[in-house]
């Protein structure tokens, strides 16, 4: 699980922010809570409101960002890293920005720093908490006028030299450590874990823009026994729909191996398209789809006691369309553990509706944590059910540059342990709302 991400001059951030998920002091034990082995507890929800154009998409694509840069790592030394600084400022691009994520593998907190610019990795490391005293995985550095990656390991890291030549030898001054380990055969039982948790457990973005259909279509292909889970899932979208007929796409999604034992993971990423890694037989394929579906689901409507109709899924609401495809995601996060980050979830869905699917989440999952970004203030509304500590707010400064904050960081002189949230937010006591100004154009 996620403990915290530090993020410094990446798009609209200038000064270092941090999405911290580790509960507030005072807070009453909830579904909100997963606790950790070395007895820290951390939230399974945060929410992240603001004005349009405040930098709350920032927060999410910077672990997108840092997603990629383990597992999808450039190929070549010409790559750029597909990000952009801070631009307010003199000579934004000589600047170095600065990730720094906090996580747990196998009940051992790790924390990962990198520095970088668009032309390179600067340097970055990894310290392992086996005990309360940290120890270094591995550091890098890289020489930046001959653009070659220098690697060092921990002392109680036993790595062969060659297999350390080997993985210097494949990291470009453009990749991650981890990004060149992920394209190269070499043996680091210690990497491997890491690189098996990023794969596993960073699921990606969701983006309003995002059609995820084919991603639920292409789940129910594999686990046949989730078509009835969604079909009660899509019941509470539209009480109508009692099922859903999604048929076999093996035609479509043809897998290029033997048949054999499959272990099939889905990997979420932006630009509606998803990405399918599949493990047989040891041997590891990936492709990517557009995630529109591309085979003809039909969603089953009883409109009255004995009467079904068949209704193409091209026919059905937006938002129907919507909670089917989210139906996939929410299904993984609660049989798996994962991160998922959906930028404004609201769209096209009723409140409650919304309320319903975070709800789900929150009761059934276990192991895996959700950050979403909204302006359905709505869920302000009841405070048995939001918390403080889950509850950001992202807004942007006079020099363009955001802050984030909580609602757990106002004292009690600013925000007393029973108001309103929704008042307080209203109001502007919160922060985080658009300046208006008069609704009139000209002046009379």
């Amino acid at each position: 699980m996620i403990h915290y991400l530090k993020i410094e001059n990446f798009g609209p951030v200038q000064g270092e922010v941090e999405m911290n998920f580790e509960i507030g002091e005072g807070m009453e034990e909830n579904a909100y809570e997963v606790k950790m082995p070395d007895g820290r507890k951390l939230l399974k929800l945060a929410y992240i409101y603001g004005a349009n154009a405040s930098g709350k998409t920032t927060i999410l694509m910077a672990f997108e960002f840092l997603r990629k840069l383990w597992l999808q790592p450039i190929q070549d030394k010409a790559g750029e890293l597909d990000f952009d600084p801070f631009l307010f400022c003199d000579k934004p691009y000589s600047n170095p920005s600065h990730l720094e994520l906090a996580f747990y593998v196998d009940s051992i907190r790790y924390v990962y720093e990198v520095n970088f610019t668009k032309e390179s990795i600067l340097d970055e490391k990894v310290l392992m908490y086996q005990t309360a005293k940290p120890t270094e995985l591995f550091s890098r550095s890289t020489e930046a006028h001959k653009r070659l990656a220098k690697i060092e390991f921990g002392s109680k890291i036993k790595v062969p030299a060659r297999e350390k030549d080997l993985l210097e030898s494949n990291t470009l001054h453009n990749n991650t450590v981890l990004g060149a380990f992920a394209k190269t055969n070499v043996d680091i039982p210690e990497l491997e874990k890491l690189n098996k948790w990023g794969n596993r457990f960073l699921l990606g973005i969701v983006t309003a823009a995002n059609d995820v259909t084919e991603i639920t279509a292409a789940q129910i292909d594999q686990h046949p026994t989730m078509n009835a889970w969604i079909n009660s899932f899509l019941n509470k979208a539209d009480s109508q729909i009692t099922e859903v007929q999604v048929p076999d796409a093996s035609r479509q999604l043809m897998i290029p191996w033997e048949n054999g034992d499959i272990d099939l993971t889905f990997r979420l990423v932006s630009q509606s398209s998803y990405s399918r890694t599949t493990n047989i037989k040891g041997k590891k394929g990936q492709f990517f789809s557009g995630a529109a579906a591309k085979r003809s689901i039909d969603f089953i409507h009883q409109v009255e006691k004995n009467k079904k109709y068949a209704l193409s899924i091209l026919r059905e609401s937006s938002g129907t369309k919507r909670y089917f495809g989210l139906g996939g995601p929410l299904y993984a996060l609660i049989h798996d553990s994962h991160l998922l980050c959906i930028d404004e979830l609201e769209t096209s869905l009723h409140p409650d509706l919304m309320k319903h699917f975070l709800q789900t989440f929150l009761l059934n999952s276990t192991q895996s944590q959700l950050l979403i970004t909204t302006h359905n203030i709505a869920l302000m509304e009841d405070q048995d059910f939001i918390r403080r500590d889950a509850l950001w707010f992202s807004e942007k400064g006079n020099n363009g540059s955001v802050s984030l904050y909580s609602a757990a960081d106002f004292d009690s002189t600013a925000l007393r342990k029973d108001a309103s949230l929704i008042n307080a937010y209203r109001s502007g006591r919160l922060g985080a709302k658009p300046n208006l100004g008069s609704p009139y154009l000209l002046e009379r």
